[in-house]
C-alpha cells in the first residue's frame, strides 16, 4: 500500500466505525417516544400551560410511551414531577434566593408486550400555580423533560376581564 492510500483507507475505516456506532444509537433512540398533554380520549392534546383542576372528572394529564414494536422485557418507568414550594425563600450554594421546590416521584413497571404506558398526573389540593417540570425515564434513559406552566383559572379569568375593560376605554 503506498502512503498516498492511507490517509483514504483511515477515512474509509473511520466512515464504516461512526456508520456502525450511529446505527445503533438510532435504533435505541426510536424505540421510545413520549408525549405529555391533556388526555382526550386515545389522543394527547399538547399544552405548554394547563389550568389548575381538581375535578377529576374533567380531562386527565399525564405522559403517554410508546415502543415499536412492543417490548418483551419489563422496564420500569420512573417520573418526577416538580412543582412550585411554598414558604420562605432559602439561598442556594451561589448565593441566590428562591421558594424551595416540591417533587413528587413515581414509578412503575412497563408490562411486557404492550406497546403503550399511560400514566395520569391529577393535581392534588396544595399543588400551586407556577412553573412545573415533568422528567420521564424508560429505564436508565431521560425519554421526556417537559416545562409546563400551570395557572389559576379564575385569575386567568380576572386578568383577561381587567384587560378587556381597559381596552374599552
Amino acid at each position: 500500500m503506498s502512503l498516498g492510500a492511507l490517509p483514504t483507507t483511515c477515512l474509509a475505516v473511520l466512515a464504516v466505525a461512526v456508520a456502525c456506532s450511529s446505527a445503533g444509537r438510532q435504533e435505541s433512540d426510536r424505540d421510545v417516544s413520549a408525549e405529555f398533554g391533556i388526555f382526550y380520549g386515545g389522543q394527547i392534546q399538547h399544552r405548554q400551560e394547563l389550568p389548575l383542576e381538581l375535578d377529576r372528572t374533567r380531562p386527565l394529564r399525564g405522559f403517554r410511551l410508546r415502543r415499536k414494536p412492543p417490548l418483551d422485557a419489563s422496564p420500569s418507568v420512573r417520573w418526577e414531577l416538580g412543582k412550585p414550594g411554598a414558604g420562605r425563600p432559602q439561598k442556594d450554594s451561589r448565593g441566590r434566593t428562591a421558594v424551595p421546590r416540591r417533587v413528587q416521584q413515581g414509578e412503575a413497571p412497563w408490562r411486557p408486550g404492550e406497546a403503550v404506558f399511560e400514566q395520569s398526573l391529577p393535581f392534588e389540593p396544595g399543588d400551586l400555580p407556577g412553573l412545573w417540570n415533568l422528567r420521564v425515564r424508560c429505564g436508565d434513559r431521560l425519554v421526556l423533560d417537559q416545562a409546563f406552566v400551570v395557572f389559576e383559572p379564575s385569575a386567568r379569568e380576572r386578568e383577561q376581564r381587567a384587560l378587556g375593560a381597559g381596552d374599552a376605554g
